[in-house]
């Protein structure tokens, strides 16, 4: 089982071993959507920290050169 499986599959196989168990753990199903719904928001705060480095890079290069620039006055 190396392959990465979608929020959807890994839903369906759990449904799936509960029904051929017989017995389900209520907790699961919410905690394994709350699971996603973090993954995904983290998801977007790493992609605008990146890209707000990215910016910042540019950004602290012109301050470094105004700072030697009044250094060397």
């Amino acid at each position: 089982m190396s392959e990465q499986l979608s929020a959807k599959q890994l839903r369906e196989a759990i449904e799936k071993l509960f029904s051929d168990a017989g017995y389900t753990v209520p907790g699961v199903l919410p905690a394994i959507d709350a699971m996603v719904k973090d993954n995904d928001r983290l998801k977007q705060e790493l992609k605008k920290l990146r890209l707000a480095a990215a910016r910042g890079s540019s950004v602290g290069d012109g301050m470094n050169s105004r700072l030697k620039d009044a250094l060397r006055e």
